[in-house]
């Protein structure tokens, strides 16, 4: 799963199928400062340090919620998350290596 920030400035979630990874990916000259705006202004997250939190019910909205396996799959991904350490203690936001 990714979400790219366009120069736009607003998050977008591509490759919602691929729950093996999660990453944000910014547009050239969009910065660190402008991934974490953008994320907070639509309730996605925030970003710092070369990382984004996101937020896991945003990311879960995001997807195709409506299909059983995609749901179990993606609460797979927040459950092997959480076991290395990459979520928050109430598993509401998930950490993202920031490009």
């Amino acid at each position: 799963m990714k979400v790219v920030i366009g120069a736009e400035l607003r998050p977008t979630v591509v490759e919602s199928g691929e729950l093996t990874s999660l990453s944000v990916e910014r547009a050239e000259g969009v910065t660190e400062t402008d991934v974490d705006a953008a994320l907070r202004g639509a309730g996605a997250g925030t970003a710092a340090e070369g990382y984004a939190w996101l937020s896991v019910a945003w990311l879960r909205g995001e997807g195709p919620s409506d299909d059983p396996q995609w749901t179990e799959a993606f609460g797979k991904m927040i459950a092997y998350a959480a076991s290395k350490g990459w979520t928050d203690s109430q598993q509401d936001s998930v950490r993202a290596h920031l490009s």
